[in-house]
């Protein structure tokens, strides 16, 4: 399940806030800096200094994972090994997984004012389909896949009412069993 739509900061400062309404959900960094840890955010203020703080710093791409324990499954953070000649001399950072984070990507196209928001989960399939692949995610079996596509419908559709374009020029909309 994805969606993809060109929204603006104030309504992804909207989409977050809704997104972290739920006191149980885990937002974190999909990725971390190099050398440094995941970091986790845990409401929209901390979001907005981590977004704001991006930017200043030149960031134009951001990814984050959401996951929820009533989703129940494997989520884990994994070593990434870098090759320090074209890292600056960096060795490693981290990266979220599991089978059923809702992964929600930024890139921003004109900085704050144009950025493509793209929301995505596994589906049960797809993740049947790898498991061989990926041994360390664990069983997909252990998630809640019914709590995790409700709360990816949700996350969707509210991103969806956010769109600040037509739905016909900037909206994709795919499952991810398409790609499997």
């Amino acid at each position: 399940m994805q969606r993809t739509e060109t929204i603006d900061k104030n309504q992804l400062f909207e989409l977050i806030e809704y997104i972290l309404s739920d006191s149980k959900t885990e937002f974190y960094e999909s990725y971390s800096e190099m050398e440094k840890e995941i970091i986790l955010i845990n409401n929209l203020s901390d979001f907005r200094d981590y977004f704001d703080l991006g930017i200043a710093n030149g960031k134009v791409h951001f990814g984050f994972g959401i996951y929820n324990p009533e989703s129940k499954g494997k989520i884990f953070t994994s070593k990434i090994k870098l090759n320090p000649k074209y890292c600056n001399g960096k060795t490693f950072r981290y990266r979220i997984d599991g089978w059923a984070i809702i992964f929600v990507q930024l890139n921003l196209k004109n900085g704050e004012n144009q950025i493509e928001c793209n929301v995505s989960v596994n589906s049960k399939k797809r993740a049947e389909n790898w498991k061989s692949t990926n041994p360390e995610f664990g069983n997909p079996e252990l998630w809640e896949w019914k709590c995790v596509e409700r709360r990816a419908r949700k996350i969707i559709n509210r991103l969806k009412k956010l769109q600040t374009t037509k739905p016909q020029s900037n909206s994709v909309l795919r499952d991810a069993t398409a790609h499997s």
